[in-house]
């Protein structure tokens, strides 16, 4: 039994979260704000890359030249990629799967040689209008991102009061998931290394979407 289920201003928040994809099935899961803001900010021309595909694959597709999409899981994957494909969108996106490895999942902060990121890696640096970490590896991902953003691009992380503080003088951004410090020391590292970022965090009161846009 999910005991948060019970607690009455959760169950009020995840009635609304489940309205507003239910009300759009084509949005991505992110935040109503983030996706608003997206809207915004994407351009047709812009060079993008996500962690971890689902809705978001089709919905940033259609809105950007080239996205490259990485996913670590099979099953996920054929699926995601069937939506492509009746879409249309294949040619667009550069779509690929993560290959077995004995470390998959693992959040080694280290490893740029890991399937689920050595793609990225390899990409120029300053190359990328948006990256978008939503799967497993994040922090490594974010690490690697830094670099790889061109200057105005903008990092996406989803799910962000799980890693970042999310306390402010007005309240907590999140009903349970209150968070005064990073996670752990890695994260407070790759943190500092932000912290000359513009950005800005959205929230649906369950889930944070942040955002940091990379200095020009």
């Amino acid at each position: 039994m999910n005991v948060k289920t019970f607690y009455p201003p959760y169950f009020v928040k995840r009635l609304a979260q489940i309205r507003f994809q239910t009300a759009n099935p084509s949005a991505p899961w992110l935040t109503a704000t983030a996706i608003t803001a997206l809207q915004d900010l994407l351009k047709p021309d812009d060079l993008g890359y996500e962690f971890g595909s689902g809705r978001s694959t089709v919905w940033l597709a259609q809105r950007v030249r080239t996205l490259h999409s990485m996913e670590h899981n099979p099953e996920w994957y054929e699926r995601v990629r069937y939506k492509l494909e009746q879409a249309k969108l294949l040619e667009k996106v550069d779509y690929q799967l993560a290959q077995d490895s004995k470390h998959i999942g693992n959040d080694d902060p280290f490893d740029d040689n890991h399937p689920y990121v050595n793609n990225l890696a390899e990409m120029p640096d300053n190359s990328l209008d948006f990256i978008l970490v939503d799967g497993i590896m994040r922090l490594t991902c974010i690490r690697i991102s830094i670099r790889k953003l061109k200057p105005g691009g903008f990092l996406i992380l989803d799910n962000a009061n799980r890693y970042v503080p999310n306390n402010y003088t007005e309240g907590y951004t999140t009903v349970l998931h209150h968070r005064s410090i990073p996670r752990d020391q890695e994260w407070a590292k790759t943190l500092s290394g932000l912290s000359s970022w513009r950005g800005f965090n959205t929230t649906d009161s369950i889930c944070d979407t942040r955002f940091w846009i990379k200095p020009c």
